[in-house]
């Protein structure tokens, strides 16, 4: 999908200070000891006191300030999310952040679609902008698993999870600053959809919170089913693929850096550096090991980080690569102006 004339003008994180040492953290689970090392973060974000609204707001204002732009100018505002906001389920935090910021004429959508949905929104909201003579979308991603039963070290297998939220604005019209949207390409495979499925619906019962939040008997039982090979070769082509569409000529000379899911080193080793130019070497996981798996913010909160830097010129290119539960991949290359 080539989408013309967007361009990412602006981008914000919040990370909290706190940060907790994995694997002193991993002494404290004596069964899962080994595993948890294994997956190679030196640390994770920890949020004790912000709830995944107040982290949105926060990083919302940093992206608008760095796009130079308004509230009021603003046509659509996401939220996307993997884990519970800390208010009734029917509250909508796109609705409160469009309150908060005061972007009274945008459109607002919470979304959910696993670790990718931060990925999948962006493209959407493209298309949404597409035709616009001036339009902005803020695309915000935020989760919090301190305060639940939740547990960021072992309710999943390979993953530890920190908490943190990152924005991003993306806006039409020519010639803006930024990082311009060279192209986008998604990837479904639907029949993975059950590796986070439970065996069968259950009625919500406070006993059965705890096995919400538990990720690893889903895949146990679908793995068991279906083989660990199925998923690293569907893992792998959808990665093949988002780079023969996005990347048809091969390795770029001003691709810098390549954004990965923060997933355990073991996983990106396996499935990912192996198919895109670079491997590890054009990675982030020098900043990923640092923050932990922070739901669908994976992408954006490491494009914030590459910004800060300020060491990259007009023309440099960065590839964000996101997957999330469903299951989907979606790739998006960007170029500097």
């Amino acid at each position: 999908m080539t989408l013309t004339d967007l361009t990412i003008t602006g981008t914000g994180s919040y990370l909290p200070g706190t940060r907790l040492d994995v694997a002193a953290a991993a002494a404290g689970y004596p069964e899962d000891t080994d595993r948890i090392r294994a997956t190679g973060y030196a640390t994770v974000c920890a949020e004790e006191t912000l709830y995944p609204a107040d982290m949105a707001l926060i990083a919302a204002r940093s992206a608008l300030a760095a796009a130079a732009l308004e509230p009021h100018e603003i046509d659509l505002i996401a939220v996307t999310a993997i884990h519970r906001h800390g208010h009734k389920r029917l509250w909508s935090p796109a609705s409160w952040l469009q309150s908060q910021l005061g972007s009274v004429g945008a459109l607002p959508l919470t979304v959910n679609q696993g670790c990718n949905g931060q990925m999948l929104v962006l493209q959407v909201a493209g298309g949404y902008l597409t035709g616009r003579p001036r339009g902005n979308a803020l695309v915000v991603a935020t989760d919090q698993f301190a305060s639940s039963g939740f547990d960021r070290f072992t309710a999943d297998y390979g993953i530890v999870y920190g908490d943190g939220a990152s924005a991003a604005v993306l806006s039409t019209g020519q010639e803006q600053p930024g990082w311009r949207v060279l192209a986008a390409h998604s990837v479904s495979a639907p029949e993975l959809e059950g590796l986070h499925r439970a065996d069968a619906p259950a009625p919500e019962r406070p006993d059965l919170l705890r096995d919400e939040h538990d990720v690893r008997s889903a895949k146990r039982r679908f793995l068991k089913e279906k083989g660990r090979e199925a998923l690293t070769e569907t893992t792998r082509s959808a990665v093949r693929e988002i780079r023969k569409e996005l990347l048809p000529d091969g390795d770029h000379p001003t691709l810098r850096r390549i954004v990965y899911p923060n997933l355990g080193l073991p996983l990106l080793q396996e499935n990912y550096f192996p198919e895109l130019p670079g491997g590890a070497d054009r990675s982030l996981w020098d900043f990923g090991r640092t923050v932990g798996h922070l739901g669908s913010g994976d992408q954006i909160a490491g494009l914030d980080h590459l910004t800060a830097q300020g060491v990259y010129a007009t023309g440099d290119r960065v590839l964000l690569l996101g997957a999330g539960a469903g299951f989907t991949w979606t790739g998006t290359l960007l170029e500097l102006r």
